[in-house]
């Protein structure tokens, strides 16, 4: 009996003491975490204050340095500010200290962002003047034939203008003769002069302002002064609040194990072992039904629910989809996404409650499962429609971070269930008409997937035989109504003679290894034709994934080198330049298709924001203005002031521009009425088997 309650007393003492380590290890376990998160915080906040410093710097010196860096990092500045000054640490009395020196950083910073934003307008300004002055110079034909000593003062003028930018030092516009006259009458001279003395007058009169909030930003020491005595602060404190945690560890650990030691360690290891054989079956039964981020079914219980009859008579199932979830992942990072993951599967557990108790599944990375059972398809459309508009109307806030996200929904009640489902979540994304689809055999969803699969089964085929061929379309100098160029379009030729064009294959050849072997054969054939047809320029289509392809890029480059010295003139043409997004490897790409003779030409001009970006970016020759413009020019005012507005920039560029989709006499006049060089469309040809030997034609 006495010995009961030895054992009772020893057993009750083991489990106070056991609370209080396990008390400790999440009080030092949260502590930890808040030191963690402060340090990550100061430092992110510290480095982020650095690479503004150093955009600004990179900025000030170089001239072809795209300063948007600079507003992104000071934006991400800002950002990293408030996460340090929501530091959880900082509630703690015993850093009130350091939270006050935080909290004083801010006047710094203010003033700092200030002279950033004021860096900003002013460096613009600087850099346009200087990239125009550049080129200026460059093109100064005028002034070599009849003016060299002002070409030379002008170059002069350039360079001392360029030292001052690098070297940040007024010495270098030391001399107050940075403007350029002459005694020439010629009237081309003096307006290149004014052009160059307005831009010089300009440089001269905003440099100083430039140098000294360039100095103010770089030489601005008190920020980071305070940020070095924050962390020497910091450490001592925590490093004080640390051996308080030990000293208490300690304590617990002796008295823990110098009184209850024998008789803990035989309850702890009968325990262990029976715990541990429950938790090994509970967490193999769990992880074999249960997803483990969203706590959902997983799709592996799905497989075996569906094919259950006990369990659902006549199922249905209603698909979620969350639209473009990657960009979540890349923008937010993969924290926030799996977050907002776990978030939107407890919001369709509670929406969905109220909807005959359905079954959710978590059935892929961003794609979630509702099955109902004995439901009409009305209730079930009803039911999805609802569900949309509701996500369409709210947004979910992850630390602080409003997201809104848009889903597409899959309804199916015929067997095989998921993969009906599938096919009309394909559907969806396919069409683009409507968020919601539900499956119908009518609908010849599966046909379509078959009639995917002959097609490439056909493209196969045509690769095997030799049926892949480029044709050509010509490109008409309206100036001098004949050809100089031809444009190479790939079609494949069917068995019974008739010719498939691109629309057909082409996008399906893109998700397949097929389209790479179609983009050599376009190449190693456009160039054999080129070489029979020397008097004429070939340009051939290429996407951002053809240039990251180093194999189709090899073969490119070696038979540029092998027709060296044959008079072939072969161009490149990107496509969708709106997704041109590695700009350094189409710059690298660019630079050496330059060396073999070749021009660059950029499609769809016009269509978008982005691709007028890479005329600072990228070294490109000729631009295609897009055929949405050039075919309602006779009909459309504001389409034709867009065509001459984009034609008088690149000639300000010194960039040709070729009109795509001229399709009748009316629009090829006026284009040639105000003087545009190119056009190609299919008044003047459609695509030609082989190029014309005879180069002209009749506007």
């Amino acid at each position: 009996m006495k010995i009961s309650k030895l054992l009772f007393v020893f057993i009750i003492a083991g489990i106070l003491s056991s609370i209080a380590i396990l008390n400790f290890y999440f009080v030092q376990k949260n502590f930890t975490q808040k030191h963690k998160e402060f340090l990550i915080n100061i430092n992110n906040f510290e480095n982020s204050y650095a690479d503004v410093e150093n955009l600004v710097l990179k900025n000030s010196i170089y001239v072809y340095i795209n300063q948007d860096n600079i507003a992104i990092a000071n934006k991400k500045l800002k950002n990293n500010y408030k996460n340090l000054q929501n530091s959880n640490i900082l509630l703690d009395s015993s850093y009130a200290d350091i939270k006050d020196n935080i909290n004083y950083i801010q006047k710094c910073m203010k003033e700092n962002i200030e002279n950033i934003e004021l860096f900003l307008r002013i460096n613009a300004s600087i850099k346009n003047s200087l990239l125009f002055l550049s080129r200026h110079v460059e093109n100064a034909k005028i002034l070599e034939t009849y003016d060299q000593k002002t070409l030379l003062k002008a170059r002069i003028i350039l360079k001392h203008f360029n030292d001052t930018k690098k070297l940040q030092d007024l010495v270098y516009l030391a001399n107050d003769d940075y403007l350029l006259d002459s005694n020439s009458t010629n009237r081309d001279i003096q307006t290149y002069i004014t052009a160059f003395n307005l831009h010089s007058s300009f440089l001269i009169n905003n440099y100083p302002n430039f140098i000294d909030v360039t100095k103010k930003i770089l030489e601005n020491k008190a920020t980071h002064q305070r940020i070095y005595m924050i962390k020497k602060e910091f450490t001592q404190t925590s490093l004080n609040d640390f051996k308080a945690l030990d000293k208490f560890a300690t304590i617990l650990f002796i008295l823990f194990f110098s009184s209850f030691v024998t008789i803990i360690i035989l309850l702890i290891k009968y325990q262990k072992e029976n715990k541990k054989l429950q938790d090994t079956y509970t967490s193999l039964e769990y992880s074999h039904t249960y997803d483990q981020l969203t706590e959902l079914y997983n799709r592996r219980k799905f497989e075996l629910d569906i094919e259950d009859l006990n369990k659902f008579k006549k199922p249905s199932l209603i698909i979620v989809n969350i639209n473009d979830f990657r960009y979540i992942n890349d923008i937010y990072g993969n924290d926030i996404g799996n977050i907002l993951l776990k978030e939107f599967a407890e919001f369709l557990s509670n929406k969905m409650e109220i909807f005959y108790n359905p079954f959710i599944y978590r059935l892929d990375g961003d794609e979630f499962g509702i099955v109902f059972d004995s439901i009409s398809e009305t209730k079930l459309f009803n039911i999805a429609s609802d569900l949309e508009q509701f996500i369409v109307q709210n947004s979910f806030i992850i630390n602080h971070i409003k997201i809104e996200i848009r889903v597409n929904i899959a309804i199916n009640s015929v067997r095989p269930i998921l993969e009906n489902a599938d096919l009309a979540l394909k559907q969806i994304k396919k069409s683009n008409k409507s968020n919601i689809c539900v499956f119908d055999e009518e609908q010849h969803l599966k046909q379509n997937v078959e009639e995917n699969m002959e097609m490439v089964k056909t493209i196969k085929e045509a690769l095997l035989d030799d049926r892949v061929v480029p044709f050509f379309q010509p490109i008409i100098n309206l100036q001098t109504s004949k050809i100089e160029k031809y444009e190479a379009l790939v079609r494949i030729k069917l068995d019974d003679g008739k010719i498939l064009p691109p629309f057909k294959f082409l996008e399906i050849a893109q998700k397949s290894s097929q389209y790479h072997d179609i983009t050599k054969v376009m190449i190693e054939k456009t160039i054999l034709v080129a070489t029979k047809h020397p008097q004429y320029r070939f340009s051939i289509n290429m996407s951002m994934q053809d240039i990251l392809d180093k194999k189709i890029t090899t073969t490119l480059f070696d038979l540029l080198e092998k027709s060296k010295g044959t008079n072939t003139k072969i161009d490149i043409e990107l496509l969708e330049s709106e997704h041109l997004n590695d700009i350094q490897i189409v710059k690298s790409f660019i630079k050496k298709l330059h060396t073999y003779g070749s021009y660059i030409l950029v499609d769809d001009f016009g269509t978008g924001y982005s691709n007028f970006s890479y005329f600072s970016e990228l070294d490109i020759d000729i631009v295609k203005i897009d055929g949405s413009i050039v075919k309602e020019i006779t009909t459309n005012k504001r389409k034709f002031h867009m065509l001459k507005s984009i034609k008088e920039f690149a000639n300000g560029m010194n960039i040709k521009t070729v009109s795509e989709f001229v399709e009748s006499k009316d629009i090829a006049l006026k284009l040639k009425s105000i003087g545009a060089t190119y056009a190609q469309g299919y008044y003047f040809s459609e695509p030609l088997e082989q190029p014309l030997d005879d180069a002209n034609v009749t506007i």
